[in-house]
Formats: C-alpha cells, structure tokens, sequence
C-alpha cells in the first residue's frame, strides 16, 4: 500500500518545463585553416610636428587637444619676420619705381634713335638696364613671397587631424629650424600591424576578411596590405589590416587569425554555440522534436567566429547559442528568439 502511494503521489508532480534558449542555424561554409599572430593597433598617421621657422614659442596645444588639419597647434613669435617682410616689401616698390623711371627712358632714346639724335648702342644700353630692373623685381618679388611664407609659418598648424599626445616644447623657449614642438597623432584613420610567416603569403590576399580578437571583441577586417619584403633573420613579412572602425585604440594588442592553408567547403557552427565545461568542449543541437543532442566540439579548430564541425551537425540544424550552459543530453527546450541572420 505504501508502495502505490508513492506513485500516485509521483504521477501528480508537474514535469519540468522545456529550458528557454535562442539558437542558430549550421552552415556549410568556405573556410580554411589558420595561424594565430599577435597584431597591434596603430595609427595611420603619427608625426613629431616641427617649426619651420626659428623664433620664441609664444603657445602651445595642451595634451589632449583634439584637432583638425589645419589648426593652429603652436605660435612662434613672428615680430622680426614681420619686419622681414616690410623691408622685402619696400625694396620691390623701390624697384618698381625704378622700374617706371627706366620704361621711360627707353621710350625717350627710341624716338631720339629713330631722328639719329642718339646711338643704338646707348639704346641698348639702357634697355639692357631696363632689363636687370626687371629681373631684379622678380627676385625682390620671390623675397617678398618667401617672407610671407616665413611669417605665415609662425603659426604651426595641424597636416592632419588627430590629437596632441605630447608636448615636445614649451611656451617661452627659443626653438631653431626643425625643433619638434609637439607629437600629433591620428587617433582616426588606425591600422594593425603583424608579422607573418613568408610561408602563408600565398594564402594573404588584399581585401580578404581575418578574424582579429582583443579579450572578448572580436571584429572580422580586410587585410589592407601585405609587404612583400621578408626579413632575413626572422623569415616574418608585414601585413596591415585597415581598423578605422574598431573599438580598440592605439597600442591595443590584438591577436589575428590568417589562413596557412587552401579555404575548403565544410560544416560550421557559431562560436557561441561552444560549451567549455569541466574540460570537455561541446555544444546542443535541437532536434525535430525539441530535444537538446549532445555534441562534442574542438575550438582549436575554430576559424574566426565559426567552429567547423565533422560529425553530427547537417547545414541548416539548429544549435544553442544562448542557454546551453545548464542543459542536460535529452532534455526538452523551449526556442524563445528566432536565429539572429
């Protein structure tokens, strides 16, 4: 009697609902095998900004300073190379005058020539002066560019946007021609730099997508360039991937992903789908009738953000992507947001 008690009681307790989980569909997917490099964030422009000018540094940008090209970043006292100028301008009016006096005096000993009042050689002799006048102006006239040149370049401006890093000088100092004055940097227009093995350069093709990762981002970048230049000692060639729409900044340490094989056509995964748990990796597929299966996974194979798989997984089967943590081999679930495409 007791016995049948127990069952009774059993059969009236509520099974377990089906665990919520969201899922994604396997697909059959070009990809090939990878290498791991280590990769930094770096910018596309960086430059230690000079004057081009000698004089005393009237201001400077603070760090920190965001700026666009052209801006004002430092001044240098610019009162000689204004007197520079004036005196440049003065002397192109002294021969600009001069210039007049002797225009005339050609006219005067052409009609004097043409009556036989005056020799040809003293003819030519005065537009012969005339002549130096006029390349004397066109050098007093370089002088006076050159001063307006130097003057303008009392105010250092910005050759590209990004953001003062560094104060190379300071208010109040004398700098020669050539003194860095401050350490701009395009915080932008970024890059990632690697090395790579010479002996997947064939598989390294402009434009072609790497995975790249930094702690849990992980972005999907077009290899911008590849050098084809080895060094001789580390065997290693440059690949830059263009990062301009990334969340890292510059310096970030990244870790990049690039094939070292042909791509093959095989059955994938997302990563999210992968357990790691008590040393086992794995992950549930959803079969037909809203059962978890059990899959076992490798994600040393993973390619970028996909796990290839070989057994067990057809294009288009549902796996769990978000609460498979707790799922037990057989139990029912409950599918709570389509596959995110």
């Amino acid at each position: 009697m007791p016995i049948l008690l127990t069952c009774a009681v059993a059969a009236q307790q509520p099974e377990m609902p089906p665990a919520q989980v969201q899922i994604a569909l396997a697909e059959e997917r070009l990809m090939a095998p990878v290498i791991d490099v280590t990769g930094t964030v770096i910018s596309l422009n960086d430059s230690s900004i000079a004057t081009e000018v000698e004089g005393k540094l009237t201001s400077i940008a603070n760090v920190g300073t965001l700026v666009k090209t052209n801006d004002v970043i430092a001044t240098i006292d610019d009162r000689l190379l204004a007197v520079a100028l004036r005196q440049a301008k003065a002397a192109l009016k002294r021969l600009e005058a001069d210039m007049i006096f002797r225009t005339e005096e050609v006219k005067r000993f052409q009609d004097l020539a043409d009556k036989n009042n005056a020799s040809q050689s003293r003819l030519q002799e005065v537009i012969a002066q005339r002549a130096m006048v006029e390349q004397d102006i066109e050098d007093a006239r370089a002088r006076v560019e050159r001063a307006e040149g130097d003057l303008a370049l009392t105010r250092i401006r910005a050759p590209f946007p990004g953001m003062v890093v560094e104060r190379l000088a300071n208010a109040g100092e004398y700098l020669n021609i050539g003194a860095d004055v401050v350490r701009l940097v395009d915080t932008e227009h970024l890059e990632i730099a690697m090395p790579a093995p010479i002996a997947i350069l064939s598989y390294l093709k402009e434009g072609a997508e790497v995975s790249v990762r930094s702690g849990e981002e992980v972005n999907n970048l077009p290899i911008r360039t590849v050098v084809p230049v080895g060094d001789m000692v580390s065997r290693m060639v440059e690949v830059r991937l263009t990062a301009s729409n990334t969340p890292w900044i510059i310096g970030t340490p990244v870790t990049v992903s690039l094939p070292r094989a042909t791509a093959s056509t095989g059955i994938a995964v997302p990563r999210d789908a992968v357990v790691l748990k008590g040393g086992s990796m794995f992950f549930f597929k959803v079969k037909s009738d809203n059962t978890a299966e059990r899959i076992t996974a490798d994600l040393r194979n993973a390619i970028g953000l996909w796990v290839p798989v070989k057994n067990g997984v057809s294009a288009g089967d549902r796996v769990v992507i978000r609460g498979a943590e707790r799922l037990q081999p057989g139990q029912s679930v409950m599918v709570t947001e389509p596959p995110s495409r």
